[in-house]
């Protein structure tokens, strides 16, 4: 049986720049080898991507190239997933100006994943938003939401 699918969230990558504090960095180093396609397989977004060519040129290729060396699955911005995205901002789980974390959550859920994992911990792991994202989802039919963590708790979910 195949490990989890992982929706890794920008801010996460972002850990991979220069100057971000190395416990981080260690984490998502080893997340990004623990998602190898048998333990669990990685899964970025469109947004993912736009939001890494926003970067300030000095970190924009050591992130693109651990994307590309993370054999990543790309999924498309569809407009299921921007409706969702839009419903989360309606709902006023997220305020507009954070349209791309209600998109990478939105990508998550319409596709299915297992997991999403952001170091974003004021927009998207704290414990209540997971339940505003839940109960948006339920009420638009996506009985799934993704279990949303941090690299950390992500490393040790998938045990190794």
């Amino acid at each position: 049986m195949p490990g989890p699918s992982v929706y890794v969230e920008t801010s996460v990558w972002g850990s991979l720049a220069p100057r971000q504090p190395r416990d981080r960095k260690q984490f998502v180093q080893r997340l990004l080898r623990l998602l190898d396609g048998v333990y669990g397989t990685c899964v970025i977004s469109e947004t993912v991507i736009e939001e890494i060519d926003l970067a300030p040129f000095t970190h924009r290729g050591i992130i693109k190239r651990a994307v590309e060396e993370s054999l990543a699955i790309v999924l498309a911005t569809t407009d299921e997933i921007e409706a969702l995205a839009r419903a989360y901002i309606s709902a006023k789980v997220l305020p507009p100006r954070r349209l791309s974390d209600a998109l990478h959550v939105a990508s998550a859920t319409c596709f299915g994943l297992d997991f999403l994992v952001s170091w974003n911990h004021r927009h998207l792991t704290r414990p209540t938003k997971k339940l505003q994202f839940e109960t948006v989802n339920r009420f638009h039919r996506y009985l799934k939401t993704p279990t949303i963590c941090n690299p950390a708790e992500m490393c040790d979910e998938l045990g190794r």
